[in-house]
């Protein structure tokens, strides 16, 4: 009987420490008005997974320079929700040219280390864009393809100030081509806008 009056006790105990914890939690409901954003810009290096360089007739490239914009908000301190732009860049592949761009919704979910650094997880869908353009004698598919794919990324964030953010992605992108869906990774770097 002792026994559980003891344990009955400390679930008490525990009970009162979480609820105390959970009040003291800075989350911020959006339906209560405080959803908090962020706009960004970064620029980094794109990927194309294309398997050109295996013909060896061709020019072939799979890289080039990228940028990217976003838009977001934190629905609390872990989870949010985030809005962007890519452009991709131009390789050289298949005796042509390849261009792609893609919007994308992800949902994202981080973790805070102290108070200035967070990492966080995010995926989603995008609707993009791809043009490859080539000489017709080379017989490779050319054309645009337009349509639906899916896109998911891990990143940080480093606080400079309240409002200012540092922010490094890596991020996958899974878009439509003229023969077939293709992969485009995309490693970038920039700031943030906090408000």
């Amino acid at each position: 009987m002792k026994r559980k009056v003891i344990l009955g006790l400390a679930a008490m105990g525990l009970a009162a420490s979480a609820t105390t914890a959970f009040a003291q939690d800075d989350y911020r409901a959006p339906w209560r008005g405080d959803f908090w954003g962020t706009l960004g810009v970064s620029g980094g290096e794109s990927k194309f997974k294309n398997d050109c360089d295996r013909l060896n007739v061709f020019k072939c490239d799979h890289r080039d320079t990228a940028w990217a914009v976003r838009a977001g908000g934190q629905f609390s301190r872990n989870f949010g929700l985030e809005f962007g732009y890519t452009d991709f860049g131009q390789v050289a592949a298949a005796g042509g040219d390849t261009k792609a761009w893609a919007g994308n919704l992800s949902l994202t979910a981080g973790v805070p280390i102290g108070q200035r650094f967070d990492v966080f997880a995010k995926g989603g869908a995008l609707f993009g864009r791809t043009d490859i353009s080539a000489d017709p004698d080379t017989l490779f598919d050319t054309g645009h393809k337009s349509g639906w794919g899916t896109t998911w990324g891990v990143g940080a964030t480093f606080n400079l100030t309240p409002q200012w953010q540092i922010r490094a992605d890596w991020d996958r992108y899974r878009l439509d081509f003229v023969g077939g869906r293709q992969d485009i990774d995309l490693a970038s770097a920039g700031v943030q806008f906090r408000f």
